[in-house]
């Protein structure tokens, strides 16, 4: 029904959140959502036809008496006042059908329909006129005469009807018709079932909702019509006994089809924001795409996910909602590859292999799942796509952005929706015309008391809510204003009315000093609210050590102001002397009591993305004279930490990753000032920090792009000499070079490079190696580490050319090592001298090879689990190579199976220590696992390791293992049979090798032998 002008959700969604729960197994809620009364027509009819008519029609809307409306087409009573019920109608300017009793009751009894429920106010309600009535014989005149809605239903046939007999309040039509349904579900008729839940509220009259709980006698106020004893439902089995209890605020769960990286419902609950859930359920009626925009923690991409769970649950979209974040970059192809998990098994069924797909293909392919299957796909915090904030470089190029687009454009003609969120209206991006766009509004009274209600529980402090009801009025509908409003009023136990009044003109004062732009969503109430928490909070020097928190991204860490306050810190402030932890911890929990951050837990801390602002006025305040040093203290603190993060890793602590994750933005930022400034120091140290997030985590693209931008700043390319005065940074960013040659399989010139890094490093430890061991110091093992490092990596790159030299690279790093007791490193280069061992024909020994692996394992920290992964994966290799040797040798088949088990088992054990976000070696593994077990013919765990091993590769772009892994694919279906399908991942294999030109010529060249292979085993299949 019409329900745009009263609390969207209000009954239905809280009714079915309890029956999906408790009642579920008795019968099947279907929630048809019709907006107009042609739908339900529609949908009833079709259901009859399908002979599965519906038992309940459950009308949620409003109802409402009036005079005789000639254009009203489904009215057929000739005079007088009478009840309609009102379905929505956009073709009219009111938006509303206001339809009658004969009208709506031909319908249910033309398609079997039972039953009629109405949550509508007064719908049962007989108005009496002015003049009094003539005494009528038939007493069904005198109910027509006086306007009974439920009885003009009746007396077309339907056989009972359940309805209002005053306006009824929220909370009550909830619980009666949620408890109606259970004792329905029970096997009672339909009589004895309104009348147990009559009794149910007569039992308990509290209602409690917004700042005042009532005790209402209103169980008089359902009653039923009914022509015989009705039963919905026969008698279960077993003995049911359900209760419901309905409670304000709450909201529909969501299905096993929402994407598990939907954002979870916040902790305080979800609260209201039905204006923006209507909006967007009314978009999508007539849009496929729907842009929420509002200014950062306005809670859009809450109310999206709230929308979606409450939409999928409804019936609003049939297929899976889908959940995709943009904070980081993502091309269309990869954003595409979430439907491979959706869909796998769907395509392959279809004889469609996604993984063998070219990215022109997925997108072809994903347009013709959207078409057939309805999908709502939730586009997260869009605005990084185009850089934000505006005049930002964006990680994405003008095609990628333009891709993404056109990518729009055409969903539109699909079955599928798309939900955007941003922090603006994306006209530039999206253009004007292509989604619908809806801003979140500020919250109405009921929701910000409902808020306000939650905030206060959390706190576990019993305040009257009527006490606080000023701030209501003085937040303005703002969320965050009200948290932080609400946080002050309970910090300082603010209870009189005399006390808030002087709160709030307190803050009206202080509007006058904040200087907001409200064009992008700073309210003065926000910043009065904030500057008033500060000022009575915290002391001046307190003030000005909070003032830092300026420089952060998103997120802080107390051990970044502990560094701002060590002395012997060049770069110390002066601000921060003597800080403990404990009194950082302190400092940031009283900030995070107004509203200011959030904690995480172990001295971290999240700032809500709408407080910059606030924060860089408080920093022009006490630092506008010193900007340049204070900069430079906070440049050199995240540097620190980089350089931190960056040695834990490379002692095995691979816990630090989550960590990184987190200062991500805060390294990013700072790199930026750093190139900026001129602290070319500072680069390396942050750059050294996010070397190992991206390494670890795969990402690839990312990192390329950074090291390509600083390159210049530090090496003159035409001599591949330093540039003066940067000599201290050139060896770390020439090894960031050579690895980026090395990851473009450009190995001659990796080999090149890093001859030149050595020869580098060489020199700068050629003192130290004049000193005796017993004299050597701090840095002179740096410089030999240093060395070590450079040989270990130049042994590494030779392994891949086949060049014995490798050995001599890697001895002499492992006696570097040896001499300056680094055992880390040591397992490292153990490693490397058992893969050049492995992998080198000329000096191909297995024995031997095993040996360094296992020397590699004994050197492992207990919790480097990575590093142990990776040994357990060559000791798998080793395994094989005996297992081939042996088949080559004609072994005995025992010895061969042994080989092969003893193979299996190290590569497991590899799986199993691998963290879950190293896509690479992931990938190897997987690939490895693929290998064995096509070897015994377990076809199907094969092909889903291979497969995964493909999945990885794309992630991570490394597309040279992906192309032989396609390979092994089609070897694997070409011994089953499905030549077609082999052709494909065939066709696929060359198209990554063929991004790698001249590189890759012998894999091109075998490749396209093998496609001409399979082509004459396509033709003969099909001449059989």
């Amino acid at each position: 029904g019409k329900g745009d002008d009263v609390p969207f959700r209000s009954v239905a969604s809280r009714l079915i959140k309890g029956l999906t729960k408790a009642a579920k197994e008795s019968f099947i809620l279907d929630v048809l959502r019709p907006p107009t009364f042609e739908v339900l027509g529609k949908k009833l009819r079709e259901a009859k036809n399908n002979g599965e008519p519906y038992h309940i029609v459950h009308f949620d809307g409003h109802g409402d008496y009036l005079e005789q409306i000639p254009e009203m087409q489904f009215l057929k009573v000739k005079d007088g006042t009478h009840g309609y019920l009102a379905f929505e109608n956009p073709k009219s300017d009111e938006n509303a059908l206001f339809v009658d009793g004969p009208s709506l009751g031909s319908l249910l009894v033309e398609t079997g329909v039972p039953v009629l429920l109405l949550n509508a106010c007064r719908s049962a309600l007989s108005e009496g006129k002015s003049e009094p009535e003539k005494e009528i014989e038939n007493p069904h005149d005198l109910i027509r005469a006086i306007g009974s809605f439920a009885q003009e239903v009746m007396d077309t046939g339907v056989s009972g009807v359940v309805a209002m007999r005053y306006s009824v309040f929220v909370l009550t039509a909830a619980q009666f018709v949620a408890d109606m349904y259970i004792w329905l579900a029970q096997g009672n008729s339909l009589g004895h079932s309104v009348s147990l839940s009559r009794k149910q509220l007569s039992e308990n009259p509290h209602r409690s909702g917004s700042m005042i709980e009532w005790r209402l006698r209103d169980w008089f106020v359902p009653v039923v019509f009914e022509a015989a004893p009705i039963k919905i439902f026969p008698t279960p089995d077993k003995d049911i006994s359900l209760k419901i209890n309905i409670e304000a605020g709450e909201t529909a769960s969501g299905r096993e089809s929402l994407d598990p990286n939907l954002p979870k419902e916040p902790d305080t609950g979800f609260f209201g924001r039905d204006e923006t859930l209507l909006a967007l359920d009314r978009a999508f009626d007539n849009h496929k795409i729907v842009l929420l925009h509002a200014y950062a923690g306005s809670g859009k991409t809450t109310a999206a996910a709230e929308f979606a769970r409450w939409y999928s649950l409804t019936g609003g979209i049939e297929g899976p909602v889908l959940f995709t974040k943009f904070e980081q970059h993502k091309t269309l192809p990869r954003v595409l590859d979430q439907l491979e998990m959706w869909f796998g098994e769907m395509l392959e069924e279809n004889g469609i292999n996604w993984l063998a797909s070219s990215d022109e293909q997925r997108r072809d392919i994903a347009l013709q799942i959207l078409s057939q299957v309805p999908v709502l796909w939730i586009w997260d915090n869009v605005e990084p796509i185009a850089g934000f904030p505006i005049g930002s470089q964006s990680a994405w190029t003008e095609d990628e952005q333009l891709e993404l687009v056109d990518f729009l454009r055409d969903v539109r003609n699909t079955e599928a929706k798309f939900l955007l969120t941003s922090r603006r209206d994306e006209s530039g991006w999206l253009g004007e015309n292509l989604p619908r766009r809806i801003k979140v509004p500020p919250m109405p009274m009921y929701e910000r008391i409902q808020l306000a209600q939650a905030i206060v529980e959390k706190h576990d402090q019993g305040v009257n809510i009527l006490s606080i009801f000023p701030l209501f009025e003085y937040s303005k509908g703002n969320p965050l204003t009200l948290m932080v409003l609400i946080g002050q009023v309970l910090k300082q136990k603010i209870t009189s009315s005399e006390q808030m009044d002087a709160f709030l003109n307190a803050l009206r004062s202080g509007e006058a000093q904040i200087h907001d732009d409200e064009t992008e969503g700073r309210e003065k109430s926000l910043g009065a609210s904030l500057k008033y928490g500060f000022d009575n909070a915290f002391n001046e020097n307190e003030l000005k050590q909070l003032a830092m928190l300026h420089f952060f991204q998103g997120f802080v860490d107390v051990s970044a102001l502990l560094i701002m306050s060590i002395p012997e810190n060049e770069f110390s402030l002066p601000e921060m002397k003597g800080l403990s932890r404990d009194d950082g911890i302190k400092l940031l929990d009283k900030a995070t009591e107004i509203g200011l951050l959030t904690a995480l837990g172990g001295g971290y801390y999240s700032i809500h993305p709408a407080m910059p602002w606030f924060l860089n006025s408080l920093f022009m305040k006490y630092y506008k004279d010193r900007k340049a040093e204070v900069t430079r203290t906070f440049v050199e603190t995240i540097g620190i930490m980089g350089e931190i993060y960056h040695f834990q890793y490379e002692e095995g602590n691979r816990d630090v990753i989550s960590i990184l994750m987190l200062q991500e933005p805060n390294l990013l930022y700072t790199c930026q000032l750093a190139r900026k400034n001129g602290w070319w120091n500072c680069v390396i140290s942050t750059m050294q920090g996010l070397h190992k997030l991206y390494q670890h985590t795969g990402r690839r693209t990312e990192w390329a792009r950074l090291v390509e931008e600083i390159i210049p700043d530090f090496i003159d390319l035409s001599t591949n000499e330093p540039i003066q005065g940067r000599e201290s940074e050139y060896g770390v960013v020439m090894v960031y070079r050579v690895r980026l040659a090395n990851d473009s399989h450009q190995f001659e010139e990796t080999e090149k490079l890093q001859k030149i890094i050595v020869a580098w490093m060489r020199k700068k430890a050629a003192r130290s190696f004049e000193k005796s061991k017993e004299e050597l110091d701090d840095g002179d093992r740096n410089f030999i580490r240093s060395l070590a490092v450079s040989l270990e990596n130049l042994g590494a790159y030779q392994i891949k050319l086949g060049m014995q030299e490798s050995v001599e690279s890697l001895e002499e790093a492992a006696n570097l090592d040896k001499l300056i007791g680094d055992r880390q490193h040591e397992g490292i280069t153990s490693y490397n001298l058992g893969a050049s061992y492995l992998l080198i024909s000329e000096i191909c020994d297995i024995d031997e090879a095993e040996k360094w692996f296992m020397r590699s394992l004994e050197l492992k920290e207990k919790n480097d689990y990575l590093g142990q992964s990776k040994c357990y994966s060559r000791l798998g290799d080793v395994a094989y190579d005996r297992f081939e040797e042996s088949r080559d040798s004609s072994q005995p088949k025992e010895k061969q199976l042994k080989y092969l088990n003893d193979s299996l088992d190290n590569c497991l054990k590899s799986l199993a220590l691998l963290p879950e976000d190293v896509s690479d070696d992931l990938a190897i593994i997987h690939n490895q696992l693929g290998i064995i077990y096509a070897e015994v013919g377990e076809t199907n765990k094969s092909l889903r390791h291979y497969l995964d091993t493909i999945k990885y590769c794309e992630k991570t772009g490394n597309l040279m293992l992906a192309a032989k892994t396609r390979i092994n694919v089609a070897i694997l279906l070409v011994n089953n049979q499905r030549f077609t399908d082999a052709l494909d991942y065939t066709i696929a294999a060359l198209r990554n090798f063929e991004t790698f030109g001249d590189r890759a010529a012998s894999e091109i060249q075998q490749a396209k032998e093998l496609i001409e292979e399979i082509k004459q085993m396509c033709d003969e299949q099909q001449k059989q």
